[in-house]
């Protein structure tokens, strides 16, 4: 079975580290970077199966980055989930939410989550 690839962007390295291992625990071969522009560079150098990416950045908002790489036939595919402390949760507790990039709908995980939501919610998308 080939090892899904997972591309993470956050510039908090703390919890770039934590989510990094927790998804690594689980199989799944993942690149960790700090900024858009370089979350932009990797997607289209790897071609990763997801893109995790932070909604706030220090160089460009993720939305921006993502709706970048939606303009790209070549990344245009790789499905995303956005990491962010600005996201309420829905009623009822759950962790994810949505955010609108254009006409498209992106899964999004508030912060803080648990390994258990971050995992479930990858596993719907990638397996």
């Amino acid at each position: 079975m080939e090892t899904k690839k997972i591309l993470l962007v956050d510039d908090e390295e703390e919890l770039l580290d934590l989510i990094a291992k927790t998804l690594s625990n689980e199989n799944y071969e993942v690149t960790a970077v700090t900024n858009a522009e370089d979350a932009i560079d990797k997607a289209r150098a790897l071609l990763p199966d997801l893109i995790l990416i932070d909604i706030i950045l220090p160089d460009m908002e993720g939305p921006e980055a993502v709706r970048t790489l939606s303009e790209d036939s070549l990344t245009a595919h790789i499905p995303v989930i956005f990491l962010s402390g600005i996201v309420t949760r829905e009623k009822g507790g759950g962790a994810s939410s949505e955010v609108r990039v254009g006409e498209r709908r992106y899964k999004a995980l508030s912060k803080p989550f648990s390994s258990k939501e971050l995992i479930d919610e990858v596993q719907k998308i990638i397996g």
